[in-house]
């Protein structure tokens, strides 16, 4: 009899982990890999979303395109892709999705927490897409333009966003996630890269685009853009892009040229910043001090010197280039909070979370922060190695 049973037993679990109930073929779905979201001009309460498809029947030998493109328009942005839906013959699925590309003239307008609800809500879509905002075009033509060393558009603007995001220190990367967390806190505002096209729109869609050794139509990553009161607000130039970076601590390799005499020029590598601060209240003024100290690799150097013989030239250069770099942040700090009163380094709430009391007394809302705050830099660079030639090439 126990026999029996166990036998029974066996069956029932083999039976239960022979497959899954729900499961469905990869070729049963089309795979989103990009959406954009852009104002309806033709009627203000709807949006328009595009949609970019990974072709699945792509064949190496033709000039067929690797993406299919849709886009609708809807009251909600399920409601557009539901649209889509009645004309592509497979499932649409979410989960792959690499970009959320972003309109300029919908970010002007609306808060994107009225709209972007269903990519937090859905639990098959992927948070970690990133989003982006495209400047001078429609969102829906960033999807839409082929490019050479990846020619699926979604794939090439994720894989620039992260070489930049590593090497330049002029962009960042922010997740649809840590988006939406940024636009529901209060005291606090956003910050994601701007995207535009160079060049003839309908020519970057065709297959044509890639077969040129330059291609006449780029995206082309430029700045950050930075909000107020959850509204597209300006961008940054590119030097306050990169001392955004430095003050968010999203650094990572930042190239910096100085002049190492009157008319030539230094490049060094920014390898790693510390970055300390103190905040307090300075006669009921919020301020923030600042120390930042870098190490460097000296990359070139364009102007005579003997390393060997005296370090008064490495001295110097570092001097000058710890001067740029609190250039860098004070820009970036006048253009945030003294021109503006957005305050995407958070220190709204860093100054609740450590200066509640304070706050507290002198009546100070984490908004207040943002219009009142002064700041205070110390640099320092400690150039660490001057790669595999010690002196300049001039002696």
């Amino acid at each position: 009899m126990k026999k029996i049973i166990k036998i029974l037993v066996m069956i029932i679990i083999l039976i239960t982990l022979s497959g899954c109930f729900n499961y469905k073929e990869i070729n049963d779905y089309a795979i989103v890999s990009g959406i954009s979201i852009d104002k309806d001009n033709e009627d203000p309460s709807k949006y328009v979303v595009g949609i970019q498809i990974m072709n699945a029947k792509k064949d190496e030998e033709t000039d067929t395109s690797l993406i299919t493109f849709y886009k609708a328009s809807g009251k909600t942005i399920y409601q557009a892709l539901e649209k889509i839906m009645l004309d592509s013959p497979k499932e649409l699925y979410l989960g792959h999705n690499e970009v959320l590309v972003l309109s300029e003239e919908l970010l002007k307008e609306k808060d994107p927490l009225s709209y972007l609800d269903y990519f937090m809500r859905d639990a098959e879509i992927e948070k970690d897409a990133l989003v982006m905002v495209s400047a001078g075009n429609k969102a829906y033509n960033i999807l839409k333009v082929i490019t050479p060393l990846e020619t699926i558009p979604s794939t090439n603007l994720k894989s620039t966003l992260n070489i930049a995001d590593n090497f330049s220190g002029t962009l960042t990367i922010i997740t649809i996630d840590q988006f939406i967390s940024d636009l529901k806190s209060k005291g606090a505002q956003p910050i994601i890269p701007m995207i535009k096209i160079t060049g003839d729109i309908k020519k970057g869609e065709k297959m044509d685009n890639i077969t040129e050794s330059d291609p006449s139509t780029k995206l082309k990553f430029d700045s950050l853009a930075y909000f107020e009161n959850n509204k597209l607000k300006g961008y940054l130039s590119n030097d306050e892009s990169t001392g955004y970076n430095f003050l968010a601590k999203t650094q990572k390799e930042t190239y910096v040229n100085v002049k190492c005499d009157d008319v030539n020029e230094a490049s060094v590598r920014v390898k790693s910043a510390k970055i300390k601060e103190k905040i307090s209240f300075k006669e009921k003024i919020p301020y923030v001090n600042i120390d930042i100290n870098v190490n460097a690799d000296l990359l070139e150097y364009n102007c005579s010197a003997d390393f060997i013989k005296s370090d008064k030239p490495i001295k110097e250069l570092e001097k000058k280039v710890a001067k740029k770099i609190k250039s860098l942040v004070t820009k970036t700090t006048n253009k945030l909070y003294k021109e503006n009163t957005s305050d995407v380094l958070k220190y709204g709430e860093k100054f609740y979370g450590k200066k509640y009391k304070e706050m507290k007394k002198l009546g100070y809302s984490k908004d207040d922060i943002a219009k009142n705050i002064q700041f205070n830099f110390k640099t320092k660079v400690n150039i660490i190695s001057t790669k595999l030639s010690i002196n300049g090439i001039k002696g």
